[in-house]
């Protein structure tokens, strides 16, 4: 009986870059990570991930029939080529899956990052089963991504599911687009630890137990979530205002596509239920009431691996 081929999956990230060989089921045979060196551009890029794929195809033992790729910025899909990256220089039009097929032999295909993610978590994790899903990856920035009866919905431009740079607030702080008072501006991982620290600036007798968990480091994310969940009233304050806006945009994403569930992934969502919990309760407060039965927001069941278990669901389309 002839072996199904494998795909090569490939996320490509601000910090680092990963690679699976997978099954079309979702099961991982291989990885290789390698770290993002800014300062060394995009081709250093291409020849470092040509280089760990080539070393992963020829390990194999058996075919590999095609590669899917998440990549950290925007993306024209009709053209398969690179549109830019905030974090590394000289990405701007590269055609990477053409890159690949032309060194590995393998036809290759590439997308968002966070629409891959998506695709990931409706193939494998948390949105598995239904038809409609939205998905928030909330890290550093805030993406999202849009899946409809297991296609990445794209709009007119190709570029749907920007719902990071869906202003919550008027006049709100500058966000990274340009534009002020986005939700990434406000609820990234980023953002929520800039407001923790201008709390501990105006109010430092009730930021104490955020600064004894920040040590004498920096007040992150992760010690806002960690502080609420001891009781810290600053620290609640703080998480309540994020699930507010993120509540407001959740429900405007559900009144518009009414989606049989939302996925929350990406690193800030690793606070578990000291989200999940007053971020529901906020989405439903600003819901029309005809959507308030039908809301299921989930967490990402691969909070850290969503964008590769995407390119297994992405490059599964080529076979």
């Amino acid at each position: 009986m002839k072996k199904e081929p494998l795909i090569l999956a490939i996320d490509i990230g601000g910090t680092q870059f990963s690679l699976a060989l997978a099954h079309s089921d979702g099961r991982v045979v291989r990885r290789k990570v390698g770290a993002t060196n800014r300062a060394e551009g995009a081709r250093w890029m291409v020849e470092q991930i040509i280089d760990a794929a080539g070393q992963l195809v020829e390990g194999a033992g058996t075919n590999v029939g095609a590669c899917g790729i998440g990549f950290g910025g925007p993306v024209d899909f009709a053209a398969q080529r690179i549109l830019s990256s905030t974090h590394v220089a000289g990405w701007e039009g590269v055609a990477l899956p053409a890159l690949i097929e032309d060194a590995l032999g393998v036809p290759a295909v590439v997308e968002n990052d966070a629409n891959v993610g998506g695709l990931g978590e409706y193939a494998f994790g948390a949105g598995r089963g239904a038809r409609a899903l939205v998905y928030y990856t909330i890290s550093t920035g805030i993406g999202g991504g849009v899946i409809v009866d297991g296609a990445i919905y794209r709009g007119g431009d190709g570029n749907a599911g920007e719902l990071g740079h869906c202003p919550v607030v008027l006049d709100g702080p500058l966000c990274d687009c340009g534009n002020r008072g986005c939700l990434e501006a406000l609820c990234s991982g980023k953002s929520i630890a800039r407001r923790a620290h201008e709390a501990a600036a105006a109010h430092p007798r009730r930021a104490r137990m955020l600064r004894r968990l920040a040590a004498d480091g920096e007040i992150t994310a992760r010690i806002v979530f960690a502080a609420a969940r001891a009781g810290d009233g600053l620290a609640r304050e703080l998480v309540e205002e994020t699930c507010t806006y993120l509540g407001m945009s959740m429900a405007s994403a559900m009144n518009v596509l009414a989606p049989e569930v939302i996925v929350v992934g990406g690193g800030v969502s690793k606070a578990g239920r000291g989200l999940l919990v007053p971020l529901v309760a906020q989405a439903q407060r600003f819901l029309m009431p005809v959507h308030r039965p039908h809301l299921h927001i989930r967490l990402a069941r691969f909070p850290s691996r969503s964008v590769i278990m995407g390119a297994i669901a992405l490059g599964r389309g080529l076979l």
